[in-house]
């Protein structure tokens, strides 16, 4: 009876180690899609001369539909200088510690940022909105 008590106090603890494995697989698999889609956003960046309005949005919008997160939680701060487009993309990850309730952890605490913070230099100038008339 004494080993079937000890096994019932265990036995949860050791399951949160056995669960750890399938959350570092869900946020590997989120970081994999973060970075996918930054990089799709980014080359299309890269082309058009500048991180449109159409594309923060377009990529704050797939970010939020492919990691089940509200739109508003993700950051995105473009800026240029020159020909180099800055880019900075701040997405939150949750549910990063199985057990979290288990163990005491907090859910604002159970979470962290994920931010890809980088540049690249842009192919063409920016594309003016005017009705593509050349004044001669």
């Amino acid at each position: 009876m004494k080993q079937f008590i000890v096994l019932t106090a265990v036995l949860p603890i050791l399951m949160v180690f056995i669960m750890q494995t399938g959350y570092d697989q869900k946020n590997n698999y989120a970081i994999g899609l973060v970075h996918d889609m930054v990089y799709v956003a980014k080359e299309e960046a890269k082309h058009t001369g500048r991180f449109t309005e159409e594309i923060q949005t377009r990529l704050r919008r797939d970010l939020s539909r492919a990691l089940g997160i509200p739109s508003d939680e993700i950051m995105i701060a473009c800026r240029e200088e020159g020909n180099i487009l800055y880019y900075r993309v701040e997405v939150p990850i949750k549910d990063v510690m199985a057990g979290g309730k288990l163990l005491g952890i907090k859910d604002k605490d159970n979470q962290y940022s994920y931010i890809i913070d980088s540049y690249t230099r842009r192919r063409t100038a920016p594309q003016d909105d005017d009705d593509g008339e050349d004044e001669q």
